[in-house]
């Protein structure tokens, strides 16, 4: 079979019987080229610019090794350069480019290979500058990926296809170049990287960017809700900023803790630092005494101002058995006092 040969309106078996078009053995499909863009918008929205290329330029890569498996398995060309001309071809009579081959060169024995064309109308190029307008970089990413896929099968070695002129940059038309990746300065870098498989998904790397988050924020609440033994038998935990469900969960339990570990007998509670007490706040306070009460340590509340005590007496919290002074310095007093009571001052 020739390149001349390539007609996809007989090549194409059109079964709506099965809802199927089939070229060989394989199945085509149709798709507004709105479609496409829909979905590039998507990407980029969701995933940033480059896993957006990488994503498009592995899916082009893969698009153009399968076509070329598909053609070979189906036809039996003629010439070398026939087999090498099906892909441009090919993708000119689907609607994707208009692929015009300027230059080509390649040696399998020497390793070398070189190719440059034009592209016209790339469907890439109008989707873009249709969604954003002209591009700073070039943006035929299926393309370059489908060109290296191909030329990639056809030599039987890597290739990398660049793009040196795109028409979503505003140029009059696209253009490309094809090499050996070694052959390649660092202008091709970019398109280099956009083919190599990533080894961590975005799922994985949003799971593990999730355990960093978490173990910040296990830090951060140490750092929020310290608990410091500040004489023998007494602990200190100053309470600064708001106080809601989950940080008081961390408050109870960084404090029941300390106590256990330390066997502490008295504990000063110093909400100097808190600003805003609701009787939710009140209450959590409350039951963090309570809870410090049952493991046998004797509480002292601290830094009380007027609105605190206001909210405390407006919830009806019973502080009878919790020692409430203006700060902490009266509140280790106190402390001291009691431990000497108890023969261990």
């Amino acid at each position: 079979m020739k390149v001349t040969d390539i007609d996809l309106q007989k090549m194409l078996r059109f079964d709506p019987g099965t809802g199927r078009i089939l070229l060989g053995e394989d199945r085509m499909l149709i798709f507004r080229q709105d479609a496409l863009a829909s979905l590039r918008q998507l990407l980029g929205d969701q995933l940033g610019d480059r896993r957006t290329r990488a994503i498009l330029s592995q899916f082009g890569h893969r698009c153009g090794t399968g076509d070329y498996d598909t053609l070979s398995r189906a036809y039996d060309w003629e010439t070398e350069m026939d087999r090498m001309s099906a892909g441009p071809a090919l993708h000119t009579w689907e609607g994707i480019v208009h692929v015009e081959p300027t230059f080509l060169e390649y040696d399998r024995g020497t390793g070398h290979f070189h190719m440059r064309g034009i592209w016209r109308n790339s469907y890439e190029a109008e989707i873009h500058r249709d969604l954003h307008g002209l591009a700073d970089a070039p943006v035929c990413h299926t393309l370059t990926g489908y060109a290296s896929g191909w030329c990639s099968s056809f030599f039987g070695k890597p290739t990398v296809a660049i793009e040196t002129k795109c028409a979503g940059m505003g140029a009059e038309r696209c253009e490309f170049e094809i090499r050996r990746p070694e052959a390649w300065g660092p202008e091709a870098d970019p398109w280099k990287a956009s083919l190599q498989p990533s080894e961590i998904s975005l799922s994985r790397e949003l799971e593990a960017k999730m355990a960093v988050i978490e173990q910040q924020e296990v830090a951060i609440s140490e750092l929020t809700t310290p608990v410091m033994e500040i004489w023998d038998d007494v602990l200190l935990l100053p309470v600064v900023g708001i106080v809601d469900t989950r940080r008081s969960m961390d408050i109870m339990n960084n404090l029941l803790e300390s106590i256990e570990r330390t066997k502490a007998r008295c504990v000063i509670i110093d909400v100097t630092g808190v600003e805003v007490v609701d009787t939710k706040t009140a209450d959590y306070l409350i039951k963090v005494m309570r809870a410090a009460g049952l493991l046998g340590s004797r509480c002292v509340l601290t830094g009380l101002s007027s609105a605190i005590a206001q909210t405390l007496v407006e919830v009806g919290a019973d502080l009878s058995e919790v020692r409430t002074l203006r700060g902490i310095k009266e509140g280790l007093k106190d402390c001291l006092k009691f431990l000497r009571q108890l023969g261990q001052g």
